[in-house]
Parts: C-alpha cells; sequence; structure tokens
C-alpha cells in the first residue's frame, strides 16, 4: 500500500510504514493513552481473525516515539518552534488538537487510503470532541462516546446541576460570571466556608483553570479569565481522594472497574495514583455504587464508553462528589492491566468492554467485574508536569512497556519494577505544564512502591534543567 505523502498542513513528524496485508485503526489523542492501543489491537485480530495494528495521531512532541506508524499534530508546537528555532514541546487543547486533525488533508488521504482495501477504520479516542468530525466520514466508525455528550458532561456546571437532586453526595457550589460576581460571592461565602474556596471553570482536569483561595486577596493573582464563567465550591479537608473508573453501556448496563487512591498536591494538583485503595471495603462499595448511579445517567443521555468519578473522604468517613471525567483517565491503562491479570481467563479485556458498549450499545457475555485482588498485585503512577520551562539534557530510554511490566511482576519474574515512560528526550524544550514524562511502578508489596517511585522521580529531575 502506497504511504500518504505528508500535505503542507499542521503535521510535524511522521513515519508511516503500512502493512498491505494488515488492518488499520486509528488513535487520536495525547501520548498517555496510545499504551492502550495493543490491547485493541489484539481484540480486533481476534474478533475479526485477521492481523490488526494502529497509527497514532499525537500532540506530543517527542525526540523519539516508542513504535512505528505515528502523526504528530500540535499547531502551538510549530509556531512555538518557528519563533524560537528551537525544538518546542508545548501542550494544545484537546478543541484545537482534534479541530486541526479533522482538518489535515494528511489524515484525509491516509484514511481514503486505508478505506480502499478494509470496509471500516475505527477512531479509538482519549476524549471525544465534537470538534473531531473523522466519524462523519462513510466507514469511519469511532470507539468512544459521542462528543457532542462527552463535551456536555465534561462541563463542571453541568453534571453538577444534574447530580444535585439526587443521591449522590454533590459538595455545595455557586457559579459566577466574570470576576466581580466571583469575588462578590467567595465575600459572602467565607464566613460559612472557613476553610477555604475552590474556584474552577467549568471546564478543567488536572488543576489547570482550577486552584484553592483562603482570601479575596489572592483571588486577582490567580485570575485565569476575568470574564469567564466559574464555579465555586467549599473545599473540604480530607484525606483520601479516591477515583472509580466505569464504562457505560445504557441506561443499566454499567461496568465498574476498580477504584485507586489520587495523589493530589496543592489541593487540586493531580501527580498519580495508587491501587489497591487504602479506603475500607464498605467505602469502596458507597464509591462504586454512586459511580454506577452516575453511569446510568450518562447512559439514560446517550453516552456509551469509558468515564470516571471523582471524589472525596473526609475524616469522618464520609464521602463527597467532586467531578465527573467523561472520557478516560489516568488510572485507565494501570486498570486495564489490572484486569487483565486479576480477572478469569477470558474476560473481555477494558476496550473489549468499550467496543461493544459504544458499537452494540451492551457487554460481552462474560463480562465480569473484579471482585478481589488474590495475588495482592499492587500499583503507583507519578506524572511529572513541569511548572517552568526547561531543557531536557538526558534522554531516559523505555526498556519495556507498561503492560510488560505488569506480566513480569504478575508472572513472578519480577518481585517489583518500575519504568519511566514517555519521556520527551534530549534537546527539546518544554514550556510549563508539559508533561516530561510518567512513572509507573508495580509490586506484590505495597510498601515496594515508595522506593520505585522515588528512584523515577530522581531520573526525571535530573533529565532537565532551567539553564540554556
Amino acid at each position: 500500500m502506497q504511504v500518504p505523502e505528508q500535505a503542507t498542513d499542521d503535521v510535524i513528524y511522521s513515519d508511516l510504514d503500512i502493512d498491505p496485508d494488515t488492518r488499520y485503526f486509528l488513535y487520536v489523542g495525547e501520548l498517555k493513552a496510545d499504551c492502550l492501543n495493543p490491547l485493541l489491537r489484539d481484540f480486533l485480530s481476534r474478533k475479526f481473525e485477521t492481523r490488526f495494528d494502529f497509527i497514532s495521531i499525537l500532540p506530543d512532541v517527542l525526540a523519539t516515539y516508542p513504535h512505528r506508524n505515528i502523526l504528530v499534530i500540535n499547531p502551538r508546537s510549530r509556531e512555538r518552534a518557528a519563533e524560537s528555532g528551537k525544538r518546542v514541546c508545548c501542550r494544545v487543547s484537546a478543541e484545537a488538537f482534534c479541530t486541526r486533525v479533522s482538518e489535515s488533508e494528511t489524515v484525509h488521504r491516509l484514511i481514503r487510503s486505508l478505506l480502499q482495501r478494509q470496509e471500516t477504520v475505527y477512531v479509538h479516542v482519549y476524549e471525544s470532541r465534537p470538534e473531531l468530525t473523522l466519524p462523519r466520514i462513510p466507514g469511519v466508525v469511532l470507539l468512544g462516546p459521542d462528543g457532542e455528550a462527552a463535551h456536555r458532561w465534561n462541563n463542571k456546571r453541568y453534571q453538577l446541576e444534574a447530580l444535585k437532586n439526587t443521591d449522590i453526595p454533590v459538595i455545595d457550589f455557586r457559579t459566577c460570571n466574570g470576576y466581580n460576581e466571583l469575588v462578590q460571592t467567595t465575600t459572602n461565602l467565607r464566613a460559612c466556608w472557613k476553610n477555604g474556596i475552590f474556584v474552577s471553570q467549568p471546564y478543567s482536569a488536572a488543576g489547570m483553570n482550577s486552584f484553592i483561595t483562603l482570601s479575596n486577596e489572592d483571588l486577582g493573582g490567580n485570575m485565569m479569565y476575568p470574564d469567564s464563567e466559574y464555579l465555586v465550591s467549599r473545599y473540604i479537608p480530607h484525606l483520601y481522594d479516591p477515583t472509580v473508573l466505569g464504562i457505560a453501556a445504557g441506561p443499566e448496563d454499567v461496568f465498574i472497574v476498580a477504584v485507586a487512591d489520587q495523589e493530589i498536591e496543592g489541593g487540586n494538583k493531580f501527580r498519580g495514583s495508587v491501587f489497591p485503595s487504602a479506603l475500607s471495603p464498605d467505602i469502596q462499595e458507597i464509591l462504586k455504587r454512586h459511580t454506577r448511579s452516575v453511569g446510568r445517567m450518562l447512559g439514560q443521555s446517550g453516552y456509551r464508553g469509558v468515564y470516571g468519578c471523582d471524589f472525596i473522604v473526609d475524616e469522618n468517613d464520609r464521602v463527597h462528589f467532586v467531578e465527573l471525567n467523561a472520557r478516560k483517565q489516568g488510572t485507565t491503562m494501570e486498570m486495564a492491566c489490572i484486569l487483565e491479570h486479576l480477572l478469569p481467563q477470558g474476560a473481555p479485556s477494558l476496550p473489549e468492554l468499550e467496543f461493544y458498549a459504544v458499537t452494540e450499545g451492551r457487554f460481552p457475555e462474560n463480562a465480569v467485574e473484579l471482585s478481589d485482588n488474590p495475588d495482592g498485585l499492587c500499583w503507583r503512577t507519578y506524572n511529572y508536569k513541569t511548572d517552568r520551562e526547561v531543557l531536557v539534557r538526558t534522554f531516559i530510554p523505555q526498556a519495556f512497556d507498561e503492560r510488560d511490566l505488569f506480566r513480569q511482576v504478575a508472572g513472578n519474574a519480577l518481585e517489583h519494577g518500575m519504568i519511566v515512560m514517555e519521556h520527551l528526550g534530549q534537546g527539546l524544550t518544554a514550556e510549563p505544564g508539559t508533561f516530561v514524562g510518567r512513572i509507573a511502578a508495580v509490586s506484590r508489596r505495597r510498601e515496594w512502591l515508595e522506593s520505585d517511585i522515588r528512584a523515577g522521580k530522581e531520573l526525571l529531575f535530573r533529565s532537565v534543567s532551567t539553564e540554556e
């Protein structure tokens, strides 16, 4: 098969090498969920009894990539590199990324070429967006929730309004239009919300577009967009930040994957997660019940696919709902690996569950939820996102992938292990807010996770410098 030529669009890296005897699906999204694609590839190959592989369309600018068949589209990195003369890594909004992917002649030429030899081109996504219009092409099928439904549910005001009159324990909140109303509202609430006020925009994630304020004096320094809409909620001191991953297949058909504990810095910045959760089985069941209720509401609205619910648990063991993430989230790959090793032989994988949820509105008959962890398998992750511009001076090679790490520990080839993944690579400049790398540690003893994560952090921190 002829490889599509790169057009004069926003593709800044391409290494397509198409095998004429292989069917392909596309992945559109951030590199941090690209690791799920081998699981989906294996399932599709089994289901259709033919060889499948994937082509990844990413916004991530790296010195080297973990596999072949990658297109990189990042208009912001391209502009910054043109301005500075340096190879620049920077985050681009999901809206801008999906818009450029949908407009790319290189991507359209690739899809046309694939459709000449296969009836369907599946598009696997990290997050569904209305701007991703590729599924409108005849023969292209989205393996994820509808973009409009996902975007609607990712609006924090929408989700909190929808859930506030249910049995889900939503944190008390208010909405404000613009800076003046924000100041007035927080002034009136400080007397009763004495532990602080959490401020965010309707669309925010992993600490972006959100902050905790203890006084009106610090509002101005944290303002994101003065004329924007804001949500304010009571900050509740708490001990745990659990997250639950689920999959919605319909109004009554919801699959709960597992519970993990998030590691949050500064009250709102997600840095990683740990499994199994340290919470009691009773509290975990409460969390799963609320997540299932959210999933049913998603299913009733037409949403089909993976989602996650974040909670906090205070010192009195009271559960409070924080937010819904209508997309894959930071624990998805690790949860998929846990299912692969802890569920009965032949049980469907996480990508298989989502495939049937999206394409048929149901789960396979042999679907079974995780009930225990007899092997004591543990994992922990850490995301290194720089808060200043840095230069990557050394490269941290990845000896094997995360799925292999789980296999080796689960199969007793290793007692424990750690890998650094998705490292940017030597010679690149990373702007504030960019992920420099990600760490995954797996073991059979929870206490080993701390030392493995610490070793990974040392490697990551030593790899960068603020000096030219």
